[in-house]
């Protein structure tokens, strides 16, 4: 029976956040391969084909085992870094939670907090909702150099924190993980071509202070205005995100369109 079930953020279109040629989607699914090698049997790897929060898979999920989600953050803040655990608000981490914070902390430290609590997090809230033991990692800041690297020179050292957290004795049958090309091609093409002048299509796009639906809402666009984006962008509440820096010299966000994995003509911003 399996110790540990593992699913990997985004997906299905969805790239999550993107940074130095990588997307977290991509980054997150090795990370989870490996996990799943270098456990055997007593790891059960969720389907990678699927999107678990834009599907709800969690909602279905019939699983007694712990399950931790895979995700990397971003920040656009150049010096943001380090990993930790997110659990529900109200609840108490249990020894999984710790032994993972403490593990995951000490190999990419940074962050304030080790574990921290959310009420707004859909498959958070849908995993507490069925009582089922699920904690949430972020694995570094994509768009963090020394984090992106730490992650991908030593992904099998981070897949062991996992094992190692859970209980989990490392198979010694599981081929050795090659360090993946710093700037995969297709991906580097994707992300060098999203900067550049947009061209708004609807009545009010509103600006945030930060790339979600939580984000203040410091501004707006009215259609045919046009704003000129950098070649940064993230997922996040089913929208791709888009980044800029104001008169002002801060940095701000604004919802390119629906997260689709591909431009499309109802997008809010068109690029020219």
């Amino acid at each position: 029976m399996a110790k540990l079930f593992v699913i990997c953020g985004h997906g299905a279109g969805d790239p999550g956040c993107c940074a130095g040629g990588y997307t977290e989607a991509e980054r997150v699914r090795a990370l989870g391969r490996r996990i799943r090698a270098l456990g055997g049997s007593e790891v059960e790897l969720g389907d990678m084909s699927r999107n678990w929060y834009a599907d709800g898979g969690i909602n279905r999920l019939d699983t007694d085992a712990p399950v931790v989600e895979l995700h990397m953050d971003a920040s656009g803040i150049a010096t943001a870094h380090g990993a930790h655990v997110i659990i529900k608000s109200g609840f108490e981490p249990d020894d999984y939670d710790k032994a993972l914070a403490d593990k995951l902390s000490a190999f990419m430290p940074g962050r304030a907090e080790k574990i921290v609590r959310h009420s707004e997090l859909a498959n958070v809230n849908r995993a507490a909702a069925r009582g089922i033991n699920y904690r949430l990692c972020e694995n570094g800041f994509i768009d963090n150099d020394g984090d992106r690297e730490k992650f991908n020179s030593n992904i099998d050292e981070l897949a062991r924190i996992y094992l190692e957290s859970f209980g989990i004795k490392v198979t010694t049958s599981a081929p050795v993980q090659q360090t993946p090309l710093k700037q995969p091609a297709k991906q580097a093409t994707v992300i060098e071509s999203f900067g550049g002048r947009y061209r708004c299509t609807v009545f009010r796009l509103n600006v945030r202070s930060a790339p979600s639906l939580s984000g203040s809402v410091v501004a707006s666009y009215g259609r045919g205005q046009t704003v000129v984006l950098d070649d940064w962008y993230k997922s996040a509440d089913g929208y791709i995100w888009g980044r800029y820096t104001g008169g002002s010299g801060k940095v701000r966000y604004i919802a390119v369109g629906r997260a689709t994995g591909k431009p499309e003509a109802d997008d809010y911003l068109v690029k020219e």
